[in-house]
């Protein structure tokens, strides 16, 4: 049986690839009947969302409110943090709901960088994104899982080739179950969206629990933390960062921006894959409706999610711990319920990282065929299914069991075990959040490009345009902060744009 590609033809009559003299974006004569296009469009609006919910709705939320916290005066600062990195986010996503209704190609990001830049910083795109921030992301989840398991399995510390260990096993079974096809991958990203807003869920009414009980019995056991009823939420107090206490009062303006930005780094890579369905986005069925409803739909609940949850937190844990506790879910859980509500809860945030694994090796599988099918990586890994069944059947009307992109998945699972056994959660967090920031930046700044040299670019969707020029203007912020504040992740990703720049130019001429 011939393979079906997921783009809308089967393998033995895609088209040739566009040479490289050919605008990347230029309609490309069709060998099969508009009818046969339609129904391989497996993706719909819910699709979409669940993608986008699953990628945000991950370790973020559980991990880096503590960076968040530790990086500001007050909670209530906090929580205007976390506003923020929400609306930054929604103009990424409004911008590039834009660019996917208009140029819906498989590839996203990627395409975008090459119609507006050229294909050497759609090369580097790829380059980074393959060999880095996507398998730095599927390391950061596999050690949240690891981390998780560990909690539950023992009241010790594991050891830290243990931990890797568990990391690793987790991020194989996910591949393999990412291996099968695209629907079963489809149905686990709609499973685990389920699995994530149930832990949010969960953690938020215990926040609600507690304000009752406060309200029915003032000296209830389940009110939570005292603080949240007897302090100002707006009222300075000292942070931990980094193992150093923060007296606001006495550090300077300068020190405070760098802390501010710190936080916001924080908020914004807990909202971070809202990019992820412009991947997707030749797949997703009418695209000038559906692609923007998904990206607003996601967007709302998950920072409408956010925000609860902090506040939720605040109110179950002690305000002096919460800056320098990494398992804040588990602890505001068994603080109002005791150890077997925390060991729900850690389970559920091992289940909702999974998530993000899966949704991640979906992206980065269809990533890495679209760049193969630009010789930017070898042509086999655009293939799709398994050799011993794509020559078993030649009936080519038939959408085969396997036709997940293997290759590429297998890419993505060699490059992210180098990952988890020689990376630390910190480095590997700083390190994904630059390289994606300098990406998402320039992508917008293609946005505002293309309106001014292709104005008649049919265009489903157009935001406003002060949503980019915010997101320009702001995002570039972040990354001169981390630019500044991490000088070896800055190295070594300057050293990886050097060295696929360098490539690009080899392989284009």
């Amino acid at each position: 049986m011939s393979a079906v590609n997921f783009e809308g033809s089967t393998e033995d009559h895609l088209p040739k690839p566009t040479p490289e003299t050919e605008p990347l974006l230029g309609r490309r004569p069709s060998t099969t009947s508009h009818r046969s296009q339609q129904s391989t469009k497996q993706l719909t609006t819910r699709h979409a969302f669940a993608i986008l919910v699953t990628l945000q709705i991950g370790s973020g939320i559980f991990a880096s409110p503590a960076q968040v916290d530790s990086n500001v005066p007050s909670p209530g600062a906090a929580l205007l943090v976390w506003v923020l990195g929400g609306l930054l986010s929604w103009a990424g996503a409004a911008s590039f709901a834009e660019l996917g209704a208009a140029l819906p190609l498989n590839g996203g990001m990627q395409e975008y960088l090459r119609h507006v830049y050229g294909d050497t910083a759609a090369f580097l795109m790829a380059w980074i994104y393959i060999v880095a921030v996507k398998p730095s992301s599927m390391a950061i989840q596999s050690i949240v899982i690891a981390e998780s398991v560990g909690s539950v399995s023992s009241s010790e510390p594991l050891a830290g080739w243990l931990l890797k260990f568990i990391a690793a096993i987790a991020f194989v079974s996910m591949v393999l179950l990412n291996s099968i096809n695209t629907k079963v991958t489809l149905r686990l990203s709609e499973s685990f969206t389920v699995f994530k807003i149930s832990t949010v869920g969960l953690i938020v009414i215990g926040g609600f629990v507690a304000v009752i009980a406060h309200v029915v019995n003032p000296h209830s056991s389940l009110s939570g933390s005292s603080d949240w009823y007897s302090k100002n939420w707006f009222e300075t107090r000292p942070t931990v960062s980094d193992g150093h206490i923060i007296n606001w009062d006495s550090i300077s303006t300068w020190d405070r921006y760098g802390h501010y930005c710190a936080a916001i780094y924080g908020g914004l890579w807990a909202y971070d894959g809202w990019d992820n369905a412009n991947v997707v986005a030749s797949e997703i069925r009418d695209p000038g409706r559906s692609l923007p409803k998904a990206i607003k739909a996601a967007m709302i609940v998950v920072l409408s999610s956010f925000e609860f949850v902090n506040i939720a937190y605040y109110i179950l844990l002690s305000w002096d711990k919460l800056s320098s506790n990494n398992a804040v879910a588990v602890s505001a859980a068994a603080s109002l319920l005791g150890q077997p509500a925390g060991i729900l809860v850690t389970i559920l945030v091992a289940v909702s990282c999974a998530g993000s694994v899966t949704s991640n090796v979906f992206s980065v599988g269809r990533l890495t065929v679209a760049a193969s099918q630009r010789h930017y990586l070898p042509a086999f890994f655009s293939k799709r299914g398994l050799p011993m069944f794509l020559s078993a059947d030649n009936d080519e009307s038939v959408t085969p069991r396997f036709d997940a992109p293997v290759y590429a998945n297998i890419l993505a699972l060699v490059i992210t075990l180098i990952y988890i056994c020689t990376g630390s959660f910190r480095a590997l967090l700083t390190f994904v959040g630059m390289a994606e920031w300098v990406f998402y930046v320039s992508t917008v700044i293609g946005l505002l490009l293309l309106r001014r040299r292709e104005p008649q670019l049919e265009r489903p969707y157009r935001p406003s345009i002060i949503l980019p020029v915010t997101f320009v203007i702001v995002g570039t912020l972040v990354i001169v902060r981390s630019t500044m504040f991490a000088p070896v992740q800055s190295g070594v990703l300057a050293g990886l744009l050097v060295v696929g720049a360098m490539i690009g130019i080899l392989r284009s001429r």
